[in-house]
């Protein structure tokens, strides 16, 4: 089903383009650009400021994934809807339905340009674009699917798999710059040419230095019961095993042990779609260590600003990430971070600088870093304020959002030049 957009002009820049994307008697006026993300969701939570972006220079953009409750939400902002049911799953035989659907939207759609996202749907989506013959198809890589903590046998095959679609792909972005390395390392990426590190992006308004919002926030804790002037330790993000809560839970039983007053917020919950989901495995293991009156757990919200704004100090454990957008929010809040050692949350976190790095999957490690950030409130001060900094000066949301306009402009220019 698609929802028609008002016609807006188009850029100089990329005016050229046009007759790519035109009917035979040229009724079209502006590029037509698919996104292909496996839920609404993402696209909603994660790629609207880019899609908007992209609707400002000209596109008519038009979004392909899985239906939920994000999809009209997405339509009524003025982005032409395609429902193709996506789904986050390795195994193949799901996936021929959507392939298919989605080799008809391309071969219909006319597109200049396809740009996927996320592994499941970046994989689907451009082998329907290949074989529907798409002009352009650029990958935006939110974080590689293989990680260091994979076994060596499965790393390879999944590189293998990145190769092979590696060959049907014009460009890629990456919000991660180590990614960007890997792929050139292993042979993903063919040419230099090919790769762009774009990261990714923080509204830092939204996202306000803490103490911004004081009356809301002294509200908020008592709405949850927390104490005035008690410490928050606090996580945001999908509930499930990869992201590292069973460790906040270890760490969280460990600093309890020690004090009687810190309490833990969990912002997040588990998607249906989630094969690791853990909700009801957290929560009995909190039960179990007697911390049930010192973990609040929120759900899925629209308010992770104000919940931040709760926060004394913001941890991430998780295995694998691309580069996340929960820590670059905290640090926008001036929080202290405390994420593992792997690709992405240590490219945004300067160890002893913003925040802290520990080694994944150890809740000791954890709890010794938040415990050191408790202790010494000054150092966690000036870690928070070098993290706003630091947010302000590489990651806000409009200059990230240029950049990943201009990466479409440039391989469009280059294809019609």
């Amino acid at each position: 089903m698609a929802h028609k957009v008002d016609m807006q002009p188009v850029r100089p820049e990329i005016e050229s383009v046009l007759t790519a994307g035109a009917s035979p008697r040229g009724q079209e006026t502006r590029p037509r650009l698919l996104a292909i993300c496996t839920l609404d969701l993402m696209a909603w939570k994660l790629l609207l400021p880019w899609l908007r972006g992209l609707r400002e220079a000209g596109f008519e953009v038009h979004i392909a994934c899985a239906r939920t409750s994000y999809f009209d939400r997405l339509a009524a902002d003025g982005f032409q809807m395609h429902a193709v049911p996506l789904r986050r799953q390795m195994n193949p035989l799901v996936h021929i339905a959507p392939l298919w659907e989605l080799y008809r939207l391309i071969r219909r759609g006319r597109f200049v340009l396809v740009n996927t996202h996320s592994p499941v749907a970046a994989a689907v989506g451009r082998l329907a674009a290949w074989l529907a013959r798409a002009p352009i198809v650029i990958y935006t890589v939110h974080g590689f699917y293989f990680h260091d903590e994979m076994r060596w046998w499965k790393r390879r095959g999944y590189i293998a798999v990145e190769w092979l679609l590696g060959r049907m792909t014009s460009k890629f972005m990456f919000v991660s710059d180590e990614d960007r390395q890997a792929a050139l390392r292993e042979g993903i990426a063919s040419d230099a040419a090919k790769v762009t590190t774009i990261y990714n992006g923080v509204d830092l308004d939204t996202y306000p230095p803490k103490g911004s919002a004081s009356q809301s926030a002294a509200e908020l804790r008592s709405k949850l019961n927390i104490p005035q002037g008690a410490p928050v330790v606090g996580i945001v993000g999908r509930v499930v095993r990869e992201k590292g809560y069973i460790e906040f839970a270890e760490m969280a039983e460990l600093v309890s042990a020690d004090r009687s007053d810190v309490y833990f917020l969990v912002v997040g919950d588990a998607l249906p779609s989630d094969r690791d989901g853990i909700v009801a495995e957290l929560k009995s293991g909190v039960e179990a260590a007697g911390l049930n009156d010192r973990f609040r757990f929120t759900g899925f919200t629209d308010r992770v600003a104000d919940y931040l704004q709760l926060m004394d100090i913001f941890v991430l454990p998780s295995y694998r990430e691309g580069f996340p957008r929960s820590v670059l929010e905290a640090m926008s809040c001036a929080l202290p971070v405390v994420a593992t050692n792997i690709r992405g949350c240590r490219e945004a976190v300067v160890n002893g600088e913003t925040g802290l790095i520990v080694p994944p999957r150890s809740g000791t490690a954890l709890a010794e870093a938040v415990n050191l950030l408790l202790g010494n409130p000054d150092l966690a001060s000036r870690m928070g304020a070098a993290g706003r900094e630091r947010a302000v000066r590489f990651y806000g949301h409009q200059m990230v959002k240029r950049r990943f306009v201009s990466v479409i402009e440039s391989a469009l220019q280059q294809k019609n030049g």
